[in-house]
């Protein structure tokens, strides 16, 4: 039963510092270093710990299997923490046949408070409009609730994106 409790601990420990660790990641990708560096340090310590307790007997399998299943669920949980937390933005790029309803859709984002660039183009089966919309990755969905309300058919792109210059209105 003891050595159960030890897996047990280990995977918690290791759960926690592999989330830590796809959080780390994301802010130094998202131009938060500093932050970052907390996280690591945390997650640092928290490994230590994790792996001092599997090296005090390598010889028992059940160490070592809550090592490796807390390191497989903390990348899954990580992964629903950043995709909860959603930092950054998108590029949402919106192709649409230019006799669609393309200046209805931009006129319907931009009222929404979506800044929208409106481009003329070429595809393969004739004219398009493809209507860029840079958004905050927590409101991906409403855009493309409007987007597919308005132009159903639209093929529908998006990219993360890191601005390098802040304009006026967006700090």
């Amino acid at each position: 039963m003891e050595l159960l409790l030890a897996a047990g601990y280990i995977f918690i420990l290791r759960l926690i510092d592999q989330s830590l660790g796809t959080l780390r990641t994301l802010y130094v990708n998202k131009g938060k270093p500093f932050f970052g560096a907390i996280l690591g340090f945390i997650e640092s310590g928290i490994w230590i710990i994790a792996i001092s307790q599997v090296i005090k007997d390598l010889n028992d399998p059940y160490l070592a299997v809550g090592y490796a299943l807390g390191f497989a669920a903390g990348t899954i949980v990580g992964s629903y923490i950043e995709s909860s937390i959603a930092i950054g933005d998108v590029v949402i790029r919106i192709f649409s046949p230019k006799d669609s309803d393309s200046k209805k859709l931009a006129k319907e984002l931009r009222s929404n408070g979506y800044g929208v660039t409106v481009i003329n183009g070429e595809g393969m089966e004739g004219e398009v409009t493809i209507s860029w919309c840079v958004t905050p990755r927590k409101k991906v969905k409403d855009v493309l609730k409007i987007v597919t309300t308005i132009s159903p058919d639209a093929y529908i792109t998006t990219e993360s994106t890191n601005p390098t210059k802040l304009t006026a209105n967006r700090k």
